[in-house]
């Protein structure tokens, strides 16, 4: 017979499906940019444990602007959820500024040692190149650069 007044139960955590999504749009109506980064970010953090991990990690607001469809969102990264605008908010950290093609390109660069992303291999060099160039400009890098590693690697789909 059960006695509903007995002593205390072990305790463990239990894992359980929630049915939150890790991204969220704060706009009625995303862009397409604003939707394709999101679900691409999504996909990513979905499949891939140490990218979950970043995730849970990151408090940050990254401004994306594309220069040549004159079009960006911010990412506002909140230790396990991400909020994604349409258009540049106040009070980011970083903003990466580049062309879509540029954009694309940090999606496919590799992560190496100690989760720095590999700029030895052809993809890695066409983005540093551009970065030289002036063509990719990243604005807070000085004092964020721990936080441009995360960001790259919660992109990185390789």
């Amino acid at each position: 017979m059960h006695d509903p007044g007995a002593g205390r139960m072990a305790r463990r955590k239990l894992r359980t499906k929630t049915n939150t999504k890790p991204v969220e749009y704060a706009d009625g109506e995303p862009s397409a940019f604003a939707a394709m980064l999101g679900g691409l970010i999504e996909a990513n953090v979905d499949s891939r444990a140490d990218r979950k991990k970043d995730f849970d990690s990151l408090v940050a607001r990254v401004g994306i602007w594309v220069t040549d469809i004159d079009e960006g969102v911010t990412l506002d990264f909140r230790k396990g959820s991400l909020v994604v605008y349409n258009g540049l908010q106040a009070k980011r950290d970083l903003t990466i500024r580049a062309q879509a093609g540029t954009v694309m390109n940090l999606s496919n660069l590799k992560i190496g040692l100690l989760g720095m992303p590999i700029y030895y291999d052809e993809v890695g060099r066409s983005v540093a190149m551009k970065l030289v160039q002036g063509k990719l400009r990243i604005e807070g890098l000085l004092g964020n650069f721990a936080t441009l590693n995360t960001v790259t690697r919660i992109f990185s789909v390789q």
